[in-house]
């Protein structure tokens, strides 16, 4: 199969409830083999859109396709062709993770023969070998979303949905996440389709993005062909490691042809359309014997898919900001008075129960329900159907 054939398609897709609009007449084909990012803002739709993909909600219109075949013809089997994993951890917290990987295999039908020979490939694919009999509740906020993405694998589906998949976890647990995401996209030849509105992790992981914005495509392809298309200037980064920054940016503002200057993360960097000019007189003042100022690094760049975003979205979100001032205090009070209510109502209940006696409550509903689990596990898998994800 050609990997710019569309693998995936979604064809007018509109979702809305009742006169709110989520999505509308969404058109994205995402060919096979790749890793495709969906972009936007949070409240755009990204999570609608996946539910929408993999069956969880029926879209208002349009039709989504899989290999060229309507999803919606025959649901059931589509979807084993897909793994989900959502935000929240979808395995159970009081199993271990041995069992959580069989109970899900158990959920798509496999034999425990088959259970038996892929955990041991999948614990190594995750690297979670050696924490076979940790509960889930034990492993540490990586190795949860790790567990997940593997129950997720447990069927061995040829698309992986995930959304927000670095969500609360430190920089270093994201990039390992996102290396993760790559290794799997090549070494199980599974199609991902991702959602995110951190852009500099789309822009590491994904060769493929689609932005949403004001519930539609705004634009959609390759990284570097959007950077061509949407943005015409260069990023010049430049790194000073002596002289005030302040005078520094102030000379710079009168070089010409300069549109906006930017501190990120304690560099400095220009936008311009004269990015190899601006090279070159940099490049000069670092190498004059007597400077004021010293710069230990330049870079000339397309700008970052950040960039491209804030130009795309810029001036309907001017629009959108000033449209939504009139409504905000109104929508305040009434969502003041619903908090009110809800307040009175449970007021008795929290001033009785404490935290200790909740969380022992919890616990206690969570031991139960991995005893039926393993029940589950152990009966003929047709019975496990009974919670079915991803």
């Amino acid at each position: 199969m050609e990997r710019e054939q569309p693998f995936v398609q979604l064809e007018n897709i509109s979702k809305w409830y009742g006169k709110s609009v989520i999505l509308n007449k969404i058109n994205l084909n995402i060919p096979y083999g790749c890793i495709y990012g969906i972009i936007g803002k949070s409240g755009s739709g990204k999570s609608t859109m996946l539910s929408i993909i993999i069956g969880f909600l029926k879209q208002s219109e349009g039709k989504v396709y899989f290999q060229s075949h309507d999803v919606y013809n025959n649901l059931e089997e589509m979807q084993q062709q897909f793994g989900f994993a959502a935000q929240e951890v979808s395995f159970y917290p009081r199993l271990n993770v041995t069992e959580n990987l069989r109970y899900f295999g158990r959920l798509y039908n496999l034999t425990m023969r088959q259970i038996n020979q892929k955990i041991p490939e999948l614990l190594s694919l995750v690297n979670l070998t050696g924490n076979e009999h940790l509960q889930g509740w034990k492993l540490s906020a990586g190795m949860q979303k790790r567990l997940d993405i593997a129950c997720a694998l447990m069927h061995e589906p040829k698309v992986l949905l995930l959304d927000e998949p670095t969500e609360d976890l430190d920089p270093s647990l994201r990039l390992e996440l996102l290396d993760l995401i790559k290794t799997i996209n090549r070494e199980k030849n599974v199609t991902v389709i991702l959602t995110s509105h951190l852009l500099n992790e789309v822009e590491y992981v994904c060769d493929k993005v689609a932005i949403l914005h004001n519930h539609e495509i705004v634009a959609s392809g390759k990284i570097n062909e959007l950077k061509e298309n949407y943005s015409k200037e260069h990023e010049v980064g430049i790194g000073l490691e002596e002289g005030d920054k302040e005078e520094f940016v102030k000379m710079l503002k009168k070089i010409p042809n300069v549109s906006k200057i930017v501190i990120r993360q304690g560099k400095i960097y220009i936008y311009t359309n004269k990015g190899a000019d601006i090279l070159k007189r940099m490049l000069g003042v670092s190498m004059k014997p007597q400077k004021k100022f010293k710069v230990s690094s330049i870079s000339l760049s397309k700008p970052s898919l950040e960039e491209v975003f804030e130009n795309l979205t810029k001036k309907e979100l001017i629009v959108d900001d000033v449209k939504s001032k009139k409504q905000v205090k109104s929508k305040q009070k009434v969502v003041e008075t619903k908090e009110e209510v809800k307040e009175k109502k449970f007021l008795g209940i929290f001033k009785i129960k404490s935290k200790e006696q909740k969380k022992e409550e919890k616990f206690k509903k969570q031991d139960q329900e991995a005893e039926e689990i393993l029940e589950k596990i152990a009966r003929n898998p047709k019975d496990t159907k009974s919670k079915k994800k991803k």
